[in-house]
């Protein structure tokens, strides 16, 4: 309406006081959910009483406006729907803001922590249960030991917008330590909390030590040791620290901060995302899955290992040294294999392989330090960067180096004989009777020089199960 005569405005400024002043007068009066569900009476009243000042114009036989509505009013008219709208689905607990758990996070900015103990429980379950831990939020400290039995406490944080809120959720979710057959289900009852709460159980379980533990939570750290079951453990978001297993272990995460293996007699698949991966002492199979962004450090060992992700693939046999692969680099040391490696943009430092190498790279520099005699076949090739071979001084290969766009440098000097080729260079030759050795870059240079003695190659295999105890996680 024309802002000259017109009288909605202020009453809708008065009707909006009016509310603030109940709830000034009486806190329990819950002003904003009364605005989040009936705020299109805001604008029925607004039409209302607009429509009935055209009426008393045209009845007093005034003049009537020519425009109903103006466009200041209909910018406050599309505002208000907007607010109105986006406050309903954050207020409503069914809408996908809930149920994608965005709407908890305005208790999480503005609402208070309480603390509450989650009461021991203790059951009976055997030598050898399976344990159940359903979806929850909070961290998990799994401890297997002597005994038969199943127990449970914790801690309980719940962060509300008032105490007697935090109460009711804490009433509303209780620890639960349910025993089917041999199956030993820890429940945590965090969606029976209120909507405007946020509940945080840290659980810490001593099991038997014969148990397998299946467990899943959605944000929050594990930390499982001295179990020799399976271990089974899926989270959107949480640190996983396991040490002193004897079975089998599948991690699967969607964000991590760190996963952390040490001493683990079964085999070990790691799926998902996240940062850190710290395996140490490993007797069983190892593969790696996913994009982990952080360092992951792989250290003793004793079966096949491979890593997968977007930039790099990399098979081994065993890892009795160290292999560390950061963001832009690879390096092994004291490796077994045969190696097949494949990545992109990465620089990449092999030492103390043993059988055969194969490398191809698309953009880095590559260098090569074989230590152990007889020299394996090696098979390297890089679209862009340049290659450094280090040879023992006995080693006996047979050389074919080649660039398409840079120069080779024999430091190696002897049988080797160099040529160029157009914009590149060429490297042949042998010494004595041994493995082939193939270098070739696009674009870069190549460097042959000749290192210190070398040691006889092993081919004996270190069983992770006859090393020293494990160190212990920190």
């Amino acid at each position: 309406m024309r802002p000259r005569g017109s009288v909605t405005g202020p009453l809708v400024i008065i009707l909006i006081g009016v509310l603030f002043l109940i709830h000034a007068f009486s806190p329990q009066f819950h002003i904003v959910d009364l605005l989040v569900l009936y705020w299109p009476w805001l604008l029925i009243v607004w039409g209302g009483v607009a429509l009935l000042e055209v009426c008393f114009r045209f009845l007093r036989g005034a003049t009537i406006p020519t425009n109903g509505v103006s466009g200041g009013a209909w910018f406050v008219i599309i505002l208000i729907c907007l607010v109105g709208v986006a406050a309903f689905e954050v207020h409503g607990r069914s809408n996908w803001w809930w149920q994608d758990g965005w709407g908890r996070g305005f208790s999480d900015a503005f609402g208070q922590e309480h603390d509450y103990s989650v009461s021991p429980i203790q059951k009976p379950a055997g030598t050898s249960p399976h344990i159940v831990i359903e979806a929850f939020r909070g961290d998990a400290r799994i401890v297997g030991g002597d005994g038969t039995e199943v127990s449970v406490t914790g801690h309980k944080t719940i962060r509300a917008m008032d105490p007697n809120a935090a109460d009711r959720s804490n009433s509303d979710t209780p620890v639960e330590l349910v025993v089917q057959g041999n199956t030993v289900i820890i429940r945590c009852n965090q969606d029976k909390a209120a909507s405007r709460t946020r509940v945080t159980t840290d659980l810490d379980v001593s099991v038997p030590k014969g148990a397998s533990i299946d467990a899943t939570g959605n944000y929050g750290d594990f930390d499982v040791s001295s179990v020799s079951g399976d271990v089974d453990l899926s989270s959107a978001n949480a640190g996983m620290r396991l040490q002193d297993l004897d079975g089998n272990v599948k991690l699967d995460t969607r964000h991590s901060d760190l996963v952390r293996c040490t001493n683990v007699k079964g085999s070990v698949d790691l799926r998902g995302h996240g940062g850190d991966v710290e395996l140490t002492k490993i007797a069983g199979p190892v593969t790696i899955s996913g994009d982990y962004g952080g360092t992951v450090s792989l250290r003793e060992l004793a079966k096949p290992v491979r890593v997968e992700n977007r930039r790099t693939r990399l098979d081994m046999q065993q890892i009795p040294g160290e292999v560390r692969i950061d963001r832009g680099s690879l390096n092994a040391q004291g490796v077994v294999g045969p190696v097949s490696l494949a990545t992109h943009a990465t620089d990449v430092s092999l030492a103390g392989f043993t059988n055969a190498l194969q490398v191809s790279v698309d953009r880095g520099d590559i260098e090569l330090r074989p230590e152990h005699l007889p020299l394996s076949k090696m098979d390297v090739r890089v679209n862009a960067g340049n290659i450094d071979l280090t040879v023992p001084q006995a080693g006996q290969f047979a050389l074919a180096a080649s660039t398409d766009h840079g120069d080779i440098d024999n430091e190696f000097g002897g049988a080797l004989t160099g040529h160029s080729e157009k914009m590149g260079s060429r490297l042949d030759g042998s010494v004595g009777s041994g493995a082939d050795v193939t270098l070739t870059t696009g674009r870069g240079n190549i460097t042959v020089r000749k290192g210190g003695a070398a040691e006889p190659a092993s081919t004996k295999v270190t069983s992770v199960t006859q090393t020293q105890a494990a160190v212990p996680v920190k």
